[in-house]
């Protein structure tokens, strides 16, 4: 008992740090896109994405660790764990495309089978291994580009929308999974996720007229002016970045069946690392375009903001990776909802930015909306699963 109040307690101090540090990441983004200091955000989205690239040092490092502490306290434990680790290093390297899986199970895509309709189901009394190295690179290089887009698009829309609107919009990323989900037939549709994809998508509205209508200037306190078209465009790119996160959530459901397959560090440790090799290119596309002009930091304080940027992604990742394991599907997503009454509140007091009751009504809408639907998203897979036991 106290063991499991233990492991909640622990995810409830992950998840709020998440928030605190994903919270903490938009400001310092905002602070040198919306007064174009810096207003360079595939720079900074590409430089944030390298640094995954530590995660693979974790990853990988951190086995010979284990394995070193494993011979000094357990002897007999240590040649399991080699062995183990050997299986799934050799499946990694070319040659054989069968992966040391447990009996009945395929490579990505095998596991689960897709029905006639399209839904990904697993055969009966069987259950998914987790995925191994190769596959999970597999998986990396099939949705790091599509990663990299719905960060890039966070980052584009901070410089032109505040941090406040920003989350409200990309909070409705869980909305536009459903959406999705129900069209390729991976996410059941309800009439209670009907209410609230309509409250989501009504609290959207209020928000972006309040932004729209170019009453903001009166309560933007320090925030750089934004003409009611940049503010369109920042809050239409957050809406976008909200689209392409549900359609890679969508994608990657549909793709290996469950999600709690993936080892998530490896995942964006190989995303880092596949994006620093093929995005930076995008740097000379951008630039002769005359979009993002290709330029480093030109003072110590840009950089240091750049840097504790990338440093903030690394630990958050981290903390919410670890948050999952230690809480319940449910108090995640309640307490990530908690980003936008933060965001409002850090708006207030870093921007001395003040909001309509129209705008507060419009982020209460979608923060009811973003825990509804997404409690309502567990239920259905709790009562799914509850009949697949039975």
């Amino acid at each position: 008992m106290g063991g499991g109040l233990a492991r909640r307690t622990l995810g409830l101090i992950l998840i709020l740090v998440t928030v605190l540090l994903w919270t903490a990441s938009n400001f310092l983004a905002s602070t040198i896109f919306a007064d174009d200091s810096f207003s360079k955000p595939y720079f900074v989205t590409y430089f944030n994405t390298a640094t995954f690239c530590s995660f693979l040092l974790i990853q990988f490092l951190g086995r010979p660790l284990k394995r070193h502490l494993l011979r000094l306290t357990r002897p007999s434990e240590s040649s399991v764990a080699e062995a183990a680790e050997s299986d799934e290093t050799a499946s990694f390297l070319p040659g054989d495309d069968t992966d040391q899986l447990p009996s009945g199970a395929g490579v990505v895509g095998e596991a689960p089978v897709e029905s006639s309709n399209g839904t990904v189901r697993l055969p009966e009394n069987q259950v998914a291994p987790p995925l191994s190295l190769r596959e999970t690179f597999r998986l990396s290089l099939e949705f790091c580009i599509l990663w990299f887009l719905a960060n890039f698009f966070q980052s584009k829309g901070l410089e032109y929308t505040s941090v406040a609107s920003a989350t409200i919009l990309m909070s409705t990323s869980g909305i536009w999974t459903l959406l999705f989900g129900s069209l390729m037939r991976v996410e059941a549709f309800t009439t209670k996720k009907l209410l609230g994809v309509l409250a989501s998508l009504t609290g959207v509205a209020m928000v972006s007229t309040v932004d729209w209508s170019g009453d903001t200037d009166e309560h933007r306190g320090t925030f750089p002016h934004k003409s009611p078209a940049e503010i369109a465009v920042g809050d239409i790119l957050a809406l976008a970045s909200a689209i392409f996160y549900g359609i890679y959530t969508v994608l990657i459901k549909r793709r290996i069946g469950d999600e709690s397959r993936i080892n998530v560090l490896l995942f964006l440790g190989f995303v880092g690392l596949l994006n620093t090799i093929f995005l930076w290119p995008g740097f000379f596309v951008l630039h002769f375009l005359g979009i993002e002009c290709f330029e480093l930091p030109s003072t110590s304080r840009i950089w240091s903001i750049v840097l504790l940027n990338a440093f903030i992604s690394i630990i958050s990742d981290i903390c919410w990776a670890l948050a999952v394991l230690y809480s319940t599907p449910l108090v995640v997503t309640v307490g990530l909802s908690l980003s936008i009454p933060l965001s409002m509140v850090g708006q207030m007091i870093i921007n001395s930015q003040t909001s309509t009751i129209s705008y507060w009504l419009g982020a209460f809408t979608v923060f009811v909306a973003f825990i509804f639907v997404n409690s309502e998203t567990q239920e259905s897979l709790a009562e799914s699963e509850g009949r697949r036991e039975d």
